[in-house]
């Protein structure tokens, strides 16, 4: 079966148009819904939202001038294309349709082929205005960690340098400790940043491929493990782990050890002093299909489910400070995202409030070789 090509809701009162327009888009690989008035239609937009509405003019009760306006009144449906269906071509009524809210017309009886060519043309016009917006809110993000989020660090280590060069003879050692450590974890926050920051931006322009090989994920799980436990002891948090072994999958080792890396240390700093991260990877068989199933689960301060959904969407802007202040720019989970999906994965999220969250990523098993 072809795939969709959209949905289409169409509005009208006559029962046969209805069917005729059903079928020519059935025929052209196109789902539909089906309104018999203005106010079924409002009711259908409030439980979906289609790529575009054919919305008849001459109505009972409440006319499609007046249907298309309460349309692109409502904040989750005004971006919808509406196209006219009518039989009146006076210049009057046409000027109406796009005063509406309307951006294109076809007069009854219509040519199918006429119909099925203003559809796509809109339908991809929206998509592409879609699109643009998505990259619009993307570059917006983009400089803004540049200009915040690695402004900010940098400007720590100028200033705690500064007060060190300046009055290095005065300063207490217990003091020059201090700074210098505020200096160190400025830079490596400033490192981490601008690697997450060249790699997701040589994902954008499709200059980063994955090579995949074939390894066990254990090895490099404990790998990370051992290497994120200074991290946590700062916290005086015990990772915990419940490896199994011979976890062989066939993916770009790199990538996912950057994965591995990220999640431990999100972990870590959305966890209070004295808090538990347990790790735990296992084979499992989803869909008659083997996979590797890994969780992080941490008892940090946990998520709302509002802001779980904006977690691995970089125009989202979603950002949050640790239990120690710690910052971040959630770039590092978007990169997750990223090099799962370049690898054939998968990752979600389990998040309570004051308890907790889980992180969940999963590959695809390599058979172990007899």
């Amino acid at each position: 079966m072809e795939n969709s090509k959209g949905t289409i809701l169409i509005v009208d009162d006559n029962i046969n148009n209805l069917k005729v327009l059903a079928g020519v888009l059935k025929e052209n690989s196109y789902d539909f819904r089906m309104a018999k008035s203005g106010q079924l239609a409002l009711n259908i937009l409030e439980k979906t939202t289609p790529d575009l509405i054919l919305l008849d003019i001459q109505m009972p009760e409440m006319d499609g001038f007046e249907t298309c306006r309460r349309i692109k009144a409502n904040e989750k449906t005004k971006k919808i294309p509406i196209i006219f269906l009518t039989a009146n071509i006076d210049s009057e009524s046409i000027a109406k349709a796009f005063e509406s809210g309307g951006v294109d017309y076809v007069t009854k009886p219509f040519n199918s082929n006429e119909l099925l060519a203003r559809i796509d043309t809109h339908i991809k016009l929206k998509n592409q205005a879609e699109e643009l917006e998505r990259q619009n809110a993307t570059k917006d993000k983009f400089f803004s960690i540049i200009s915040h989020d690695l402004t900010n660090p940098i400007a720590g280590i100028i200033g705690f340098s500064d007060l060190i060069l300046e009055d290095f003879n005065e300063l207490e050692s217990t003091n020059i400790e201090t700074f210098v450590g505020y200096i160190n974890q400025s830079a490596k926050f400033s490192l981490e940043l601008l690697q997450n920051l060249l790699e997701w931006s040589r994902i954008q322009i499709g200059s980063l491929e994955s090579v995949k090989v074939d390894f066990d994920l254990r090895n490099l799980i404990d790998i990370n493990i051992e290497g994120s436990r200074p991290q946590a002891l700062t916290k005086n948090i015990q990772i915990k782990s419940n490896i199994q072994e011979n976890l062989l999958i066939c993916a770009d080792e790199k990538m996912i050890s950057t994965v591995v890396r990220n999640l431990i240390s999100n972990a870590i700093k959305f966890t209070p002093n004295g808090g538990t991260i347990t790790i735990s990877s296992e084979k499992k068989i989803v869909s008659d299909k083997k996979i590797i199933e890994t969780e992080i689960r941490d008892t940090g301060i946990g998520m709302e489910e509002e802001d779980i959904q904006k977690l691995f969407k970089i125009e989202q802007n979603y950002m949050s400070k640790g239990t120690n202040n710690e910052t971040g720019t959630g770039l590092g989970l978007i990169l997750c995202k990223e090099f799962l999906n370049q690898n054939n994965g998968t990752i979600r999220v389990e998040s309570q409030p004051t308890i907790g969250s889980n992180f969940i990523f999963t590959l695809d098993s390599t058979p172990t070789l007899s």
